[in-house]
């Protein structure tokens, strides 16, 4: 393994826990003590506050930004002490939690056997994949969120996937030779629904509201998956490809996502009120309060905290893109939230 520096890049992107994340996830690795694993530092973390991508192929190049970013969660820049001390007491923190809390475990109806096969064709079909596969001492690894998921669209960046194509890119990848670039935020929808029992390749429907990169990314994969997809009337439109089956709801909806954020609109209080979705999820995540535990119970009740999509997606670019050869020994969906619940409860504790 390669020693790896890794950013969340866009704007705004102070109150990022994907840097959190990364830190848990690397931890929870090398606590392993395997040999694969016997190189893989984490050499940097950082927060690139842009509109525009450029900056941050920048400083995928450069290794930092002309003026460091506080992280709201530190008040502090990713180098400066207090980041760093905080940073190792909440990773410490999240060390110590080694089981999924009761509360977070998989409604999932696949049996193990299933798992394992599916965890097999993911594995045969990254090896016959576009991904990098040279071996190097150091790899940029970044993630992109908004105004950003759009704007990539160069023939210098090879993409494992039509990423490119549906304007939905989130994560970019560099091995020393060039830089690569995918889509997982569908991937990480469906990790959620499936970690709830929704069985997309049955045909399950999701309504979404919202049109950005993640709501095409989602719709994409979802529609590839077998799901069905209800384009709801937004401030931003779902547009482009074949992938909505409809925009009238009628009957159960098996999840709902409400990608625009902002006040509840007409559809999506219909939805709600109505009973019409099974699960109802909330793209966004605002910050938390409260114990590692009761963060954890928050976690548990709907609308399920955007905290949900965010872990799945993680995972789904550490399982299908930075590092697939890993796919086996990565936490599952319900042990990454508990462990990142106490983790920025540990934070909040010694930040206020």
């Amino acid at each position: 393994m390669a020693g790896v520096r890794y950013a969340i890049a866009g704007s705004p992107v102070e109150h990022s826990l994907s840097p959190l994340l990364l830190a848990i996830v690397h931890d929870h690795l090398t606590s392993m003590k395997s040999k694969i694993l016997s190189d893989f530092n984490l050499l940097k973390l950082d927060l690139i506050d842009t509109k525009t991508i450029e900056d941050a192929l920048a400083w995928g190049y450069a290794g930092s930004m002309p003026n460091a970013l506080p992280w709201a969660l530190t008040g502090a820049p990713f180098g400066k002490f207090r980041t760093t001390a905080l940073l190792e007491k909440a990773i410490a923190g999240s060390r110590e939690v080694v089981d999924c809390s009761p509360l977070l475990e998989s409604k999932s109806t696949k049996s193990l056997q299933l798992q394992i096969q599916e965890m097999s064709e993911k594995m045969q079909l990254m090896a016959n994949s576009k991904l990098p596969n040279s071996v190097l001492n150091e790899e940029i690894w970044i993630n992109l969120t908004s105004p950003l998921k759009h704007t990539l669209v160069s023939g210098a960046v090879s993409t494992i996937d039509n990423s490119m194509e549906i304007q939905s890119v989130n994560c970019l990848r560099w091995d020393g030779q060039g830089w690569f670039c995918g889509t997982f935020d569908g991937l990480g929808v469906i990790s959620a629904a499936d970690y709830h029992g929704v069985d997309v390749v049955n045909g399950a429907t999701i309504a979404i509201l919202g049109g950005g990169g993640a709501a095409r990314s989602t719709a994409h994969s979802w529609i590839n998956g077998g799901g069905k997809v209800i384009a709801l009337e937004g401030r931003r439109p779902l547009s482009g490809g074949n992938w909505i089956d409809g925009k009238q709801y009628n009957g159960e909806i098996d999840i709902f996502i409400n990608f625009d954020g902002g006040d509840i609109s007409d559809n999506q209080e219909a939805i709600i009120a109505q009973g019409k979705a099974q699960y109802v999820f909330e793209a966004p995540y605002s910050m938390m309060q409260g114990t590692g535990e009761e963060r954890v119970s928050q976690l548990a009740q709907g609308p399920f905290n955007g905290r949900w999509l965010l872990v799945g997606q993680h995972l789904e670019c550490w399982s299908n893109f930075w590092a697939p050869q890993l796919g086996d020994m990565l936490p599952s969906v319900g042990l990454l939230l508990t462990k990142l619940a106490h983790a920025e409860a540990i934070i909040d504790s010694y930040a206020k």
